[in-house]
């Protein structure tokens, strides 16, 4: 009976310690996380204009307000072309250059070096270098087209243009982030499996193809996953290239917040867009947790 009480004496202060060591962490969640957040969503309930009105509560109003505003459903269009783009090409560059740098060729590591060079410019920076660049009278860009007798393009100022710049500013800063997951993944290849298919006579293709890609598998998802998130955020290279012009023709879902919650102090229909940014965050995020859980209980 004396053994039981001192062992669950041990088992409580052990809790407590557990607790204790927490309740830091947890009061700097609670205070810079839950509470902005539980207060984002109340104020996404109210219709407040900061300059001229008292707040007042609409319940669900902002929400539907948002899915009749052309300008919201534009922002959510331009978000997810920079999605796909960031999928369908930045994703495959990077694990192009990821398996060259993997090949361990001399010079390999300053490769690696310079393709990773972009992600870690701030944003600002590189979409003050690519508005330069994409100058529509004397940008870098435009001479090289004039090469080809392609007369100048306004990249910044014309409706068909301005989210290509933007995308590609964006595809340009991230691949070398990607490159570093897959290359990370690459190394992580078994290479008996490798070794073993080119025995039974398959060529560096098939032994790509069959045996690196599958293996690749939680590398690619997670690339596609964070590529998603990183693109529904997108908003330095829109505030500083083109201002969500023309037109709000390059407006994406963060700049869109931006410009409701303090270019015309709609503090409702900003905090609901944040909302729902907030909601597809937090999908994506737990089917990427979700999946990379059961593979690494199969491993």
């Amino acid at each position: 009976m004396l053994t039981t009480s001192k062992e669950s004496n041990k088992i409580r202060k052990y809790r407590i310690s557990q607790w204790a060591f927490l309740a830091p962490a947890m009061f700097f969640i609670t205070v810079f996380i839950f509470v902005p957040t539980i207060y984002v969503i109340y104020l996404s309930l109210l219709n407040w204009n900061l300059l001229d009105s008292q707040p007042r509560f609409v319940g669900l109003s902002n929400y539907l307000y948002l899915f009749q505003d052309s300008n919201f459903q534009t922002a959510l269009v331009n978000s997810l072309l920079v999605s796909a783009a960031m999928i369908l090409v930045a994703l495959p560059i990077g694990l192009g250059l990821a398996v060259l740098t993997d090949l361990g060729l001399r010079g390999s590591k300053v490769y690696r070096t310079i393709l990773f060079a972009p992600y870690v410019i701030p944003l600002v920076a590189s979409g003050l270098i690519w508005s330069l660049l994409f100058n529509g009278t004397g940008g870098l860009v435009n001479q090289l087209l004039g090469v080809f007798r392609i007369s100048g393009i306004d990249w910044l100022g014309s409706e068909p243009f301005a989210m290509i710049a933007v995308i590609v500013v964006t595809i340009w800063q991230f691949t070398g982030y990607y490159m570093l997951i897959f290359l990370g993944g690459l190394q992580g290849v078994p290479l008996a499996l490798k070794e073993a298919a080119r025995v039974d006579g398959a060529s560096a293709w098939r032994v790509f193809r069959y045996v690196t890609i599958p293996s690749l598998t939680p590398s690619i998802f997670f690339a596609v996953i964070v590529s998603i998130i990183q693109s529904l955020q997108t908003f330095d290279q829109v505030y500083v290239m083109t201002s969500g012009g023309p037109a709000g023709s390059s407006t994406t879902l963060v700049y869109y917040i931006f410009e409701q919650g303090f270019g015309m102090f709609n503090i409702g229909p900003a905090t609901a867009a944040s909302v729902v940014l907030l909601l597809i965050l937090a999908i994506l995020t737990f089917i990427q947790l979700r999946i990379s859980h059961r593979w690494v209980v199969e491993e």
